[in-house]
């Protein structure tokens, strides 16, 4: 499995499951496709590259919110904060999310990834 599909799984964890083949609406949001797989078993290299692509497109209120949970989890890198989410959850992002993003910043998250799909698929 290439860095690029390791990213994409990354994002399933983060975001919830998604399905190849149809969306999934929960109230107003729709989950990204074509990710599977859970981020808490991508390597760190894995996870270091979709934050950098994650970051590129997140607007500067929720940057900066990821930051805040950052220092919050006592971590000096980013992807530090999804590693520990994994641990807090017993090896899973679906549910950690909600305890530290709101509805808007998990939409913000969404659309960082349907910006990184390309480069996270194809890179």
């Amino acid at each position: 499995m290439n860095s690029r599909t390791l990213v994409g799984l990354m994002l399933v964890g983060l975001l919830g499951p998604a399905s190849a083949d149809d969306h999934e609406h929960h109230g107003s949001v729709c989950r990204a496709p074509e990710f599977h797989g859970s981020v808490c078993a991508m390597e760190a290299e894995a996870q270091v590259a979709l934050v950098g692509c994650i970051q590129e497109h997140l607007d500067e209120a929720t940057a900066t919110k990821l930051n805040t949970v950052k220092e919050r989890l006592e971590c000096d890198q980013l992807h530090c904060v999804f590693q520990k989410m994994c641990e807090r959850n017993q090896g899973t992002l679906e549910h950690s999310g909600n305890e530290f993003f709101t509805d808007a910043e998990k939409e913000a998250f969404r659309n960082a990834i349907s910006a990184c799909r390309e480069t996270v698929l194809h890179a």
